[in-house]
């Protein structure tokens, strides 16, 4: 999923909703990123219940590099995006909790 974020979504989401997703990026800034990922992991996944349908980072991988047409139109995930409230304090904390969970692999090994 890196290449989402290194392409800006170019690769994977049909052109038009890419050109939105640059245009709220530029506007925004990079929150818009992690906001299209995160509507896009939501709605290509689907509840607990359904993820278990995905054993394995393969199958995980595949299912997100071939989403259903519906998810990346341009209505439905820009509506998405602009429905999820994600602030820069909701961001670091999600940033510092990563950061404890790689320090304490690091110190395990």
């Amino acid at each position: 999923m890196v290449e989402w974020f290194m392409c800006i979504f170019c690769r994977t989401l049909p052109w038009p909703t890419v050109l939105r997703v640059w245009d709220m990026f530029l506007c925004e800034g990079a929150k818009v990123l992690f906001k299209v990922a995160l509507v896009l992991f939501k709605y290509g996944l689907g509840t607990k219940e359904q993820c278990k349908q995905y054993p394995d980072l393969h199958s995980i991988v595949t299912r997100l590099r071939n989403l259903p047409q519906q998810i990346t139109s341009e209505e439905f995930l820009v509506a998405k995006v602009c429905e999820l409230n994600l602030n820069d304090a909701d961001l670091e904390k999600i940033h510092f909790r990563a950061l404890k969970l790689r320090q304490i692999k690091v110190a395990q090994k």
